[in-house]
């Protein structure tokens, strides 16, 4: 019975290894020069998406850079202006003041046991809090 015991505790200790090494790898995604963390990006495989996230990071960029050239007039910027799009084929995208910013796929709302929907509202909202520190930051000193 011991034997018995102590196999089914091997066992059980090798399927749970085998599936924490199976978990996909993740790059936190923060909105830049804030420290406010938008997402994490998962991905399996030995080959980190680094241009998906520089992609992202660069249409976040975008808005963040015409907020600069326009003045940075700290009403002008706000987490209001995050946005949570979906089109006719149910792609759902988060936008900032019409700049398209990233899809969320099924891949990451499944590794977060969400719909696409929910994880959308939950980056959403830590987009906000991320486009609020960078205008909060970088608002002019009058």
């Amino acid at each position: 019975m011991r034997k018995f015991n102590f196999l089914l505790v091997v066992l059980l200790v090798a399927v749970l290894s085998a599936a924490a090494l199976a978990q996909s790898k993740g790059i936190p995604v923060d909105v830049p020069g804030t420290g406010v963390l938008f997402f994490t990006y998962r991905y399996e495989g030995n080959v980190p998406p680094y241009d998906a996230v520089n992609t992202i990071w660069t249409n976040l960029n975008t808005v963040f850079t015409a907020w600069v050239d326009a003045g940075q007039d700290p009403s002008a910027l706000t987490g209001k202006d995050v946005q949570i799009k979906t089109d006719a084929a149910g792609n759902v995208s988060l936008y900032v003041k019409d700049q398209f910013i990233v899809e969320v796929d099924a891949y990451h709302a499944a590794a977060n046991k969400a719909t696409k929907a929910q994880l959308a509202e939950k980056w959403a909202a830590n987009l906000r809090r991320g486009v609020e520190a960078f205008v909060k930051i970088n608002e002019p000193i009058n």
